[in-house]
Formats: structure tokens, sequence, C-alpha cells
């Protein structure tokens, strides 16, 4: 499997229309797909555990390649089908800063936590076309049936008082399909 993933700024031409909004959207995705979901939203908690993050999501956390990092991956859902599934990586400094805030989250939205704190800002919106046999493409769909020619994702950093952590979301056919 070939872990490496192309990220770059958004560029419209690029995109599909259907999945554009989703990329391009600024504000809390939670939010938006509770709205989108009309109430019928949760998360699924697929596991935390700590591991050696990607090359590019070292690179771009400025972390050291073999430090272990805090992982959280969650799929968003409406009802039974699978809108995103979500890769959280958070490098030791900022978990040990915010260790209380990361236990209780459980099978809340990260979302709530980033988007509720005034003190939280995000960087930069990078996307990628995700292709059969990279990492993100097949973590992706683990727990799903369909595999469509290529998935559409972001990612960003947030910054909780200096400490930085990097937010995959990957968006699934379902979001997009109806």
């Amino acid at each position: 499997m070939n872990g490496l993933t192309q990220w770059y700024r958004p560029q419209r031409r690029l995109m599909p229309p259907d999945i554009a909004e989703w990329l391009l959207h600024k504000g809390s995705l939670t939010r938006r797909l509770i709205k989108h979901n009309q109430g019928v939203f949760s998360v699924d908690l697929l596991g935390n555990s700590w591991i050696k993050p990607l090359i590019d999501e070292s690179l771009s956390l400025k972390s050291p390649l073999n430090e272990l990092s805090y992982q959280r991956e969650v799929r968003l859902m409406d009802g039974d089908r699978a809108n995103v599934y979500a890769r959280t990586i958070v490098p030791r400094t900022t978990y040990m800063n915010m260790q209380h805030r990361f236990n209780q989250l459980g099978s809340k939205p990260l979302g709530e936590l980033l988007f509720s704190d005034p003190t939280v800002t995000r960087g930069p919106i990078e996307i990628a076309c995700i292709k059969p046999g990279q990492w993100l493409y097949e973590m992706a769909l683990l727990e799903e049936e369909e595999r469509p020619q290529v998935l559409w994702g972001r990612r960003s950093q947030f910054h909780i008082a200096g400490k930085g952590l990097l937010v995959n979301e990957i968006f699934l056919p379902a979001l997009y399909s109806r």
C-alpha cells in the first residue's frame, strides 16, 4: 500500500462539482452534516491509539518522523450510512497538554470541541484525490462495501493554546451520491 497522498491548496476547477462545496466549507463539518442529515447524525468511534503518523502527516505537523502520536478514527454517520471517515493526528505535546479533553470525547464529535472554543484557530484547508492502494483510501473504506474509483478528502491543522493537531476528513460516496 502506498501511503503517500498528494495534498494541495484547493482549486475549484479541479474538483468534482458534487463534492466541491463540502471540500471548501470552512465552518464546522459536524454542524453541516447535522443539517444535511436532518438530525440523524452520530459518530461511530472506530478507535483511539498511539501510532506512527503517515510521513506527510508528520511533515505537516513538523513532528519527528519516528514519534508516536495519538490517533482518533471515526465515521460520521447518517443513520446507518457513513458520510465521512475522519482521522485526527494529535502530537504527543498537544495530547499531554489537553489529555482531559481528548479522554472525554468518546463518541462525541471533535468538531464540538474545536468549533465551540474561541481560542482555537484553523490553518488552511488542503485537499487530495485519494486512490485505491493509498493508505487513507483503504482505511476510509474498511467498513464499506462500495469501492469508488477515487475518494476526495481534505485536511487542516487546528491550534489550541498554541499546540497543533491535524484533522483528515475523507468524504464517502454516501454523502454526495444521493
